[in-house]
């Protein structure tokens, strides 16, 4: 019975972190105009540390959780291989923040060529955001053991 439940949150959650992500996304495309940047870099900052951070903390704990209740080896392909897209969405997700927040800084003095790194740089780490993103729905979706 724990399990369900767990399992329901776990993917409650998980709708809610992707959209967070997706709405951040959108919020960072509309950063053209100079304008409203810094509201809107101050919006993905708050969004990141008030639901992206939390829901990833809790998305790791309840999916250790549902392997160690169901017993499943952590060696299977599609556990090991969704932790590490996992960690590598979040990881990437960091570095595109990390990039928001240097883009940021410069804007106080820009600087044509550094402007255009740290927006490439962001596009980047998005882009990894979103390959890990389809590795990890693969492997949880072929998942080879016992049904859940």
């Amino acid at each position: 019975m724990l399990y369900e439940y767990l399992k329901i949150f776990h993917i409650i959650c998980a709708g809610i972190l992707l959209t967070s992500i997706g709405y951040s996304y959108h919020l960072w495309k509309g950063m053209e105009n100079k304008q409203i940047t810094g509201e809107i870099f101050e919006l993905i900052q708050k969004q990141t540390w008030l639901l992206i951070m939390p829901l990833s903390i809790f998305q790791l704990a309840s999916g250790f959780t549902m392997i160690s209740l169901k017993e499943y080896n952590f060696s299977e392909l599609w556990i090991s291989g969704s932790v590490i897209s996992f960690m590598l969405v979040i990881a990437s997700w960091f570095g595109f923040i990390y990039f928001l927040l240097l883009s940021q800084q410069i804007s106080i003095s820009p600087s044509k060529s550094a402007a255009t790194f740290y927006r490439r740089a962001q596009r980047g780490s998005l882009w990894v955001c979103k390959f890990s993103l389809v590795f990890m729905i693969f492997f949880m979706t072929t998942k080879t053991t016992g049904s859940a």
